[in-house]
């Protein structure tokens, strides 16, 4: 039997907004904070990092968002389609739960304050 306890961390996806929640050994966990992995049975190689906090992933995904939106943008005429698809895909992430309020909520909650009423914004 195997001494290891159970932990959860958080995955982000390249160019996703979405949180995954996922759970293991602390023996198949990420040595470092965060960590990046290349799906290579994927056909795109979906890369993604793991975080330790909850607020941290929000943070890096909203980040990776606002990265990934500026490059559509660069792109110009040519990079219009995929900005829209990639902004209606995403508009619960991007202009409601990726909000600074938010992320800062759960950073509270995992130092275990109380949560408080932190003036809206939106993200895009």
């Amino acid at each position: 039997m195997t001494n290891s306890s159970s932990t959860q961390y958080f995955r982000v996806f390249q160019n996703e907004t979405s949180i995954t929640e996922v759970f293991g050994n602390e023996s198949q966990l990420p040595q470092s904070e965060t960590s990046t992995t290349v799906d290579t049975s994927s056909p795109v190689g979906n890369r993604w990092k793991d975080y330790s906090l909850r607020s941290e992933a929000m943070e890096m995904a909203k980040a990776g968002a606002l990265e990934y939106i500026d490059e559509l943008i660069g792109q110009g005429e040519s990079g219009l389609g995929a900005l829209l698809q990639y902004r209606m895909d995403h508009y619960e992430d991007l202009n409601i739960n990726l909000i600074y309020s938010n992320i800062e909520n759960v950073k509270r909650t995992e130092e275990g304050l109380p949560i408080i009423n932190i003036p809206s914004d939106h993200l895009v």
